[in-house]
Order: C-alpha cells, then sequence, then structure tokens
C-alpha cells in the first residue's frame, strides 16, 4: 500500500496546487498547513524537487511552487518515486505458479491504473480555504485522515509544579 512519506508528499502538492496562480508557500507555512515538522516536511519537498513536480524560489518571497500543472501529475507519478515496488520474488520452482505473487501482482497493476489516473488537480476542492495564520488545519485530501493532536496542560518542569498547583483548575469541555 502506501507509505506515510507518499501519502505527505501528496498532500504537500494537493496544498501547493490549491495556492492562487503566481503564489508560493515557505517550508514553514506548508508544515503548518499539513501539521508537520519542518525539517520532515524539508525532505519531501527535497525529493519532490529532485523529481521534476516543485520548483523553488530562494529569497525574501521565495518558497516553492508546482514545476508543472497540477493536471499533469498523477498521484501514481509521486507515489512511485516515494514508493519502488520491486518486483516480487517466486519462491516456488520454475514449474509451479507462485499463487500469491499473482495475485499481488494483479492486484499491483490494479492499484497503480486507478492511482495513474487520478491527478493532483483533481483533489484540489478538498482543501478548505486558506488560512495563512500560522494554525496547523490538520486536513488531508482523501488518502487517510489527520488525527487532531491533544495535548495535556501540566507542568514542564519540578520548578513550574508550584505555580501550576497554585492556578484554578479549567473545566473540561468535550
Amino acid at each position: 500500500m502506501l507509505s506515510k512519506k507518499a501519502i505527505h508528499a501528496v498532500n504537500a502538492l494537493v496544498f501547493i496546487a490549491s495556492l492562487p496562480a503566481g503564489e508560493s508557500v515557505t517550508t514553514a507555512e506548508l508544515a503548518s498547513q499539513i501539521g508537520l515538522s519542518v525539517s520532515y516536511v524539508e525532505s519531501l519537498l527535497k525529493i519532490l524537487r529532485e523529481g521534476g513536480f516543485i520548483r523553488s524560489t530562494r529569497g525574501p518571497g521565495g518558497g516553492y511552487d508546482l514545476a508543472m500543472s497540477a493536471s499533469r501529475i498523477s498521484v501514481w507519478s509521486v507515489v512511485a518515486v516515494f514508493d519502488p515496488h520491486p518486483q516480487p520474488l517466486s519462491v516456488n520452482g520454475p514449474d509451479q505458479i507462485d499463487l500469491e505473487a499473482a495475485l499481488g501482482m494483479a492486484f499491483d497493476a490494479q492499484f497503480e491504473a486507478v492511482l495513474s489516473a487520478t491527478f493532483i488537480a483533481d483533489h484540489v476542492q478538498a482543501v478548505p480555504d486558506l488560512q495563512r495564520s500560522g494554525k496547523p488545519q490538520n486536513w488531508s485530501f482523501g488518502i487517510k485522515p489527520l488525527v487532531p493532536r491533544w495535548m495535556p496542560e501540566a507542568p514542564n518542569s519540578v520548578f513550574q509544579l508550584s505555580q501550576f498547583v497554585a492556578e484554578p483548575a479549567v473545566a473540561w469541555h468535550a
């Protein structure tokens, strides 16, 4: 199936494709919008840039934008860069058919056909209205939903414990 890295790369491309024409996005903005760390997004963008999907502009006002139209980038072409699939080896003798390998190859062919017929542009309308507020939007174009993160409120050190105990409790709202 798809690796998390491939899913995140497709999400990043969908977000970049949803930007107004002529606009670019910085690594920090993209990381914030898709809810990932900046260093992880940098590693994704490096591979996407080397694959020819995006281009980068340095300096003030720089960032990343698509190197080609989103309607020309198939989801499979992105997945293939991140998840190269080796051909399965037959565990049976040369005269025997390996049923599991044959079924796996048939499934892979169908999976590739579906993703080859699906383009980044097909998913741009799934991106909510862009809010460049720096707050994570936690959206995904549909392969895998992102789970919102919950962080407990507690002291970070022994020195903050006395301040934490002195503050009134906050009621939880579900």
